[in-house]
């Protein structure tokens, strides 16, 4: 389904959007770049904050990476691409939080058995590879990355685009 139209876009879930330039195009896919930046420097307290100064040291950085193309974009296009509202929470859980608790579970539990500690470490990193390649299973494996993978929203009109990036850092 492409979303031409206006009232497409009700249908469409919450979404965190970024801006994107398109640097290369395939057959239902694009390949965009964006530029990460701090979350910091936005406040009236940016100047004297510590935090601040850390980001301005470590600059903006580029990301590179494939997005589903339902709009058809050509290279050079800048577009905001988005990714489903939760989505991201959902995979940083499943990514982290249960192999953590895997690890942490198992080897509790092998501790409170009586084992000793070198085997209890040794049983809380097989727990967390068990659940490492749960959550592999959980989430899909590589087949399951679509459903993961950030789309193409829509074209920026040139009345958005804000400030020139330099994507060439």
């Amino acid at each position: 389904m492409t979303w031409s139209s206006k009232a497409g876009w009700s249908e469409l879930p919450a979404m965190i959007e970024e801006h994107a330039f398109v640097e290369a195009v395939g057959p239902g896919i694009a390949w965009v770049a964006s530029v990460r930046k701090s979350a910091c420097g936005n406040c009236a307290a940016s100047s004297g904050c510590g935090t601040s100064v850390v980001a301005k040291l470590f600059g903006e950085r580029v990301n590179r990476f494939q997005v589903a193309d339902a709009v058809g974009v050509q290279v050079g296009e800048r577009v905001v691409i988005g990714i489903a509202d939760g989505t991201v929470t959902r995979v940083s859980l499943a990514a982290y939080l249960l192999p953590l608790l895997a690890l942490l579970l198992v080897a509790f539990l092998a501790q409170s058995a009586g084992v000793g500690v070198g085997l209890s470490a040794l049983l809380g990193i097989l727990g967390l590879c068990a659940s490492l390649w749960i959550t592999g299973r959980l989430v899909g494996g590589a087949a399951g990355r679509e459903r993961y993978r950030p789309v193409v929203l829509r074209r920026v009109e040139p009345a958005e685009i804000a400030v020139p990036v330099d994507l060439n850092r």
